[in-house]
């Protein structure tokens, strides 16, 4: 799978130390396992199409192979790759005039303590076979909830629940306060549980549930 480390595999940074020697295979290992990712994170985060994700994509890699003399060992590269990716996004959005505009465990139905939130939605994968029917119109309110974010939510969003970096990770790569990124989480998952309140999906469920 991509993005998992065998074992007697070079890890992330001593690949990108090889690159940085003049060994071009480093940079072919860096891009098989972060390039699903970083497009996964480019597609939501700027809501083109699959072949300007890739456009995008191949501009990302190009940066990481302008700016690999500046990476620097002691670093994350998951860090530094996503700064640039997202640093990337920005600009593309802002040149493209293509700008969208409780708690982490509030439940995600109003008053139901203890409710399923939205990010055991996102997650997914555990529900039952009855369920799953739903998995579709989940991941269609979801995509559209996400592309109704303010962008500083997005983002922090997708890096966390979608390509699983820590909070940590992405304060480095947003370059902002760890309370700030906590904050844009907490308001990023109160935007998407409205967006599935307003889409009539908790209505459905009830009813299907035979509440």
């Amino acid at each position: 799978m991509f993005g998992i480390k065998k074992k007697n595999e070079l890890s992330d940074e001593e690949e990108m130390k090889r690159f940085q020697g003049g060994d071009e295979s480093g940079f072919g290992v860096l891009l098989s396992r972060h390039g699903p990712g970083v497009l996964r994170f480019i597609r939501k985060m700027t809501g083109v199409d699959a072949a300007r994700a890739e456009d995008l994509l191949q501009e990302v890699f190009v940066k990481v192979i302008e700016r690999r003399a500046h990476y620097d060992p002691g670093q994350k590269f998951t860090t530094w790759l996503y700064s640039i990716a997202r640093n990337h996004c920005i600009d593309f959005l802002r040149t493209e005039s293509f700008r969208r505009h409780g708690s982490l465990d509030a439940p995600i139905y109003a008053g139901d303590e203890g409710g399923a939130v939205v990010i055991d939605m996102v997650r997914g994968g555990e529900r039952a076979q009855d369920e799953r029917v739903y998995d579709r119109e989940v991941r269609d309110v979801l995509d559209e909830g996400l592309g109704g974010l303010k962008e500083e939510f997005r983002e922090v969003f997708i890096l966390r629940e979608v390509e699983g970096l820590s909070l940590d990770e992405i304060a480095s790569v947003t370059g902002s306060p760890l309370g700030t990124v906590k904050s844009r989480l907490r308001y990023a998952y109160r935007d998407l549980r409205r967006a599935f309140t307003e889409s009539g999906y908790f209505d459905e469920r009830r009813k299907a549930r035979g509440a």
